[in-house]
């Protein structure tokens, strides 16, 4: 196991930003991303929605807990850096 396994071993319900960063990130995904008619959460803005969201992160109760997100996987990418998904297969990727 590596010791980012262990620290996110335990679900941490909380944001990982600043509200100012939060806001700021908010309004440039409402630019840049197509509207839709959901409620969104996280760093997405308010009615994002899309036919596949996929979260990737190490643990998967705080990814089960994002409703935007229409799949997810679970891994340690510094055990298997290699991502699980076949190459072109995201039209946009972000990382927060």
């Amino acid at each position: 196991r590596s010791s980012d396994s262990t620290f996110y071993e335990a679900p941490r319900f909380v944001t990982h930003i600043d509200d100012p960063a939060i806001a700021a990130l908010t309004k440039y995904y409402s630019k840049v991303f197509p509207p839709s008619n959901t409620p969104g959460v996280s760093h997405f803005p308010s009615g994002y929605k899309q036919e596949r969201v996929v979260g990737l992160g190490m643990n998967e109760e705080e990814l089960k807990r994002n409703p935007v997100l229409t799949e997810y996987a679970v891994q340690d990418l510094n055990v298997n850096p290699k991502l699980p998904f076949d190459d072109n297969s995201f039209d946009v990727i972000t990382n927060v």
